[in-house]
């Protein structure tokens, strides 16, 4: 069965090739016309040339492509178009976000840029940390939940999970739960807020749900006390998990050590 993604891409790609050069938001340069065809427009762009100049890459050839596609693919098409092929830029975002909702893709064209928008904020990340161990996990891992295979999901909860537990390495402290304290203290100022007591607590429950109780990152199947640990095949319960993980990584990326940045 297709999933969410594969019936989006069918609809955006003919919605692409066949409407939108006839519904005037391209740019007349990057249009032709077909002169058996009473002149019907047709898209007449080498994807070639503006993928090397964009992306210093080669064309994916995803406009030719029927299977699945990934995220990062949609991603760099919708940009590169919004930014070198549309005249009428709010009418295309307009048209491009009803898709992603029609078809349930956790996605949103803003300002150009295709971002994720399955964390509610009026917060922006604006700074990178570690892009290596820390950003390029996160992206990846926000691609893969969206999937349909388990395989997956597991992976974008296994990211996720480590991306976390780099966020709390990085800040001062001695041991695990030294540091879950340090990294309370960042968002609840004093051991005595209520703040502090939750996010403590929320570190603490995370660390023993996938340390514990599920064989998320050791793939172990015993832990520390030698219990054996569940493997986690339940396609909904990965997506709570990874959005509660998800949610407090958002929160500690905001509240946590700046000086720890490095640039991009």
């Amino acid at each position: 069965m297709e999933n969410n993604l594969d019936r989006f891409w069918v609809s955006f790609k003919q919605w692409y090739l066949y409407e939108l050069p006839q519904n005037n938001l391209i740019k007349e340069q990057f249009i032709s016309y077909d002169e058996h065809d009473d002149a019907k427009p047709y898209l007449d762009i080498d994807f070639n040339h503006y993928y090397k100049l964009n992306f210093g890459v080669e064309y994916d050839g995803i406009l030719e492509k029927d299977e699945t596609i990934t995220v990062k693919s949609l991603k760099m098409l919708t940009e590169l178009t919004y930014s070198e092929f549309i005249k009428d830029r709010y009418a295309f975002t307009v048209d491009v976000n009803k898709r992603l909702v029609k078809f349930n893709i956790p996605l949103k064209l803003r300002n150009g840029v295709l971002i994720s928008v399955g964390h509610k904020s009026s917060n922006e990340i604006k700074y990178i940390y570690n892009y290596e161990q820390l950003e390029r996990k996160i992206n990846y891992s926000e691609e893969l939940i969206i999937s349909d295979e388990l395989l997956d999901k597991k992976t974008a909860l296994d990211y996720i999970t480590d991306s976390l537990q780099y966020i709390v390495s990085i800040n001062d402290g001695d041991g695990v739960k030294m540091k879950n304290q340090e990294v309370a203290l960042q968002v609840g100022e004093t051991k005595e807020s209520k703040l502090y007591t939750v996010i403590h607590n929320e570190l603490e429950e995370i660390n023993k749900i996938i340390n514990e109780y599920f064989d998320i990152r050791h793939n172990e199947y015993l832990n520390k006390a030698k219990q054996k640990r569940e493997v986690l095949n339940d396609k909904d319960f990965i997506e709570y998990l990874y959005n509660r993980i998800y949610s407090l990584l958002f929160l500690l990326r905001i509240k946590c050590n700046k000086e720890q940045l490095s640039e991009i």
